[in-house]
């Protein structure tokens, strides 16, 4: 089985493990190539992130927490999607589906250099692999839950004490609102 992984680093001939988001050392992969397309786009620095995706059946959803907020993330970005061959020390310690983890370094197959990251998931949206939930159909249960969150990342991290930090100022551009409270 073949695996995918985003980076926004080309020219790697093996994938090494960092520290995630989910706070432990891994290569992370997938089985789709959707989903590791996301990942070619940091739109915030670790050990935050900012990939607000679902499924719908086998289709990848992206939610727009702000207006036209995929748009702004992935356009006119370049990304490289690698490729690896499955081996049996995968393992899925997340509840994220089609995810895989390594513990050490693995070999890639194959790198693809994506010029506009935008238009791959264009090119995926057309034949139905991937849709954008606009903003404006995200409920407003949804964004209530997001912004709680991102409240909670402000207060956990002292953020208000660290205005030019990449993350306050991602926060002060798209959710002003909360940045303001």
């Amino acid at each position: 089985m073949i695996l995918y992984h985003g980076s926004s680093v080309g020219g790697l001939t093996y994938l090494k493990p960092f520290l995630s988001e989910h706070k432990k050392t891994y290569v992370y992969l997938s089985s789709s190539p959707v989903v590791a397309l996301l990942y070619t786009v940091k739109p915030v620095p670790k050990p935050f992130s900012f990939y607000p995706y679902g499924f719908d059946k086998n289709k990848v959803i992206y939610n727009e927490y702000y207006e036209d907020g995929f748009q702004d993330i992935y356009m006119g970005k370049k990304g490289f999607l690698y490729t690896c061959e499955k081996t049996e020390n995968a393992e899925n310690p997340t509840a994220i589906r089609c995810a895989y983890t390594y513990e050490a370094p693995i070999k890639v197959c194959n790198c693809t250099e994506i010029k506009d990251v935008y238009n791959t998931f264009m090119e995926y949206q057309d034949k139905g692999l991937f849709a954008v939930k606009p903003f404006s159909a995200v409920s407003e249960k949804e964004l209530v839950f997001v912004y709680n969150d991102i409240k909670e990342t402000i207060v956990q991290y002292q953020l208000r004490n660290q205005p030019n930090h990449p993350m306050s100022q991602f926060i002060v551009r798209h959710f002003p609102e909360i940045w303001l409270e």
